[in-house]
């Protein structure tokens, strides 16, 4: 169970296109400690990078052979260099928000946190240690907690109104494009967003593939109950903060642009299962870009 690796940077436009071209260049130019000059960053920043590329599996760590990009990473790099695509970043969203061991604040806040109402910083780092607490794990620091919570609402929660002052929010972080959480200003509270969001279909294929497929695929096809895509952590119901009503608007909307033949759901005993092919997660990003040209 990790915290902190982000040097207390949320992720950046065009720091990971950058660190990611880098690493592919060179699988060795982390390991250089004039890194920071390469990435045109300071040091800490660099490290930050580093991390943000691994949690969201952009790249990985290859041990004495350097650190280069994962199959997923290579994949953008052909498809959307400059990152400018938003399902890029729903696909990353997905990997950091999925994993309990790395990221656990970012699983813990979509996945367990009821976040519908206004909450501030302190309610939600209290609420984090209560849970790590009741589930017996080895308690982190305070003061790495409140710098998870932090980065992760600076990484996501978009300002209302929007803050016309400070240049440092003149561009949004990319995770806030995806309208998952909302900061008001005025009262320093935030609140998760479970309504509709415009995620393209492959994304929740890509969500679902990275959270089921593994457990129970067979024949080339693998089932998954709509109560547990809605509910379960780390699912895309709770990954993308969706409502029931808002999941199975997502659903019916991937259907309708994907086919029957990409995805379905029917009835069976009286419960609704969804049918996804056995791709792994990164198939159903490529899809996107073939379909998006």
């Amino acid at each position: 169970m990790r915290f902190g690796g982000h040097e207390t940077f949320a992720v950046r436009e065009t720091w990971l296109s950058k660190g990611l071209r880098l690493a592919a260049e060179d699988a060795h130019a982390f390991d250089d400690p004039l890194v920071a000059d390469s990435l045109g960053v300071g040091v800490n920043m660099a490290k930050s990078i580093r991390h943000w590329l691994r949690l969201t599996r952009l790249a990985a760590s290859l041990g004495k052979d350097g650190f280069a990009p994962t199959p997923l990473g290579r994949l953008v790099l052909k498809h959307d260099p400059a990152m400018l695509r938003p399902a890029t970043w729903w696909a990353l969203h997905v990997n950091v928000a999925s994993q309990s061991g790395e990221a656990v604040a970012w699983h813990w806040i979509f996945s367990r946190f009821p976040g519908d109402h206004r909450f501030d910083r302190r309610q939600c780092a209290e609420a984090l240690n209560r849970h790590l607490e009741a589930e017996g794990h080895r308690m982190p620091s305070p003061r790495s907690v409140s710098s998870d919570i932090a980065v992760l609402l600076s990484s996501y929660a978009k300002p209302v109104p929007p803050s016309d002052e400070d240049p440092e929010e003149a561009v949004d972080p990319p995770f806030r494009q995806l309208g998952l959480m909302v900061h008001y200003r005025a009262s320093d509270t935030f609140r998760i967003d479970r309504g509709p969001k415009p995620i393209p279909p492959e994304i929740l294929c890509y969500s679902l593939a990275t959270t089921f497929m593994g457990e129970r695929s067979a024949g080339g096809w693998f089932d998954v109950h709509m109560r547990e895509a809605v509910g379960r952590p780390g699912g895309p119901g709770r990954v993308l903060a969706l409502s029931s009503d808002a999941f199975a608007a997502c659903l019916a909307e991937t259907e309708r642009v994907l086919g029957r033949t990409s995805l379905r759901s029917e009835m069976l005993g009286g419960d609704r299962v969804i049918r996804v092919p056995a791709f792994p997660s990164a198939d159903w990003l490529a899809e996107h870009f073939r379909r998006a040209g």
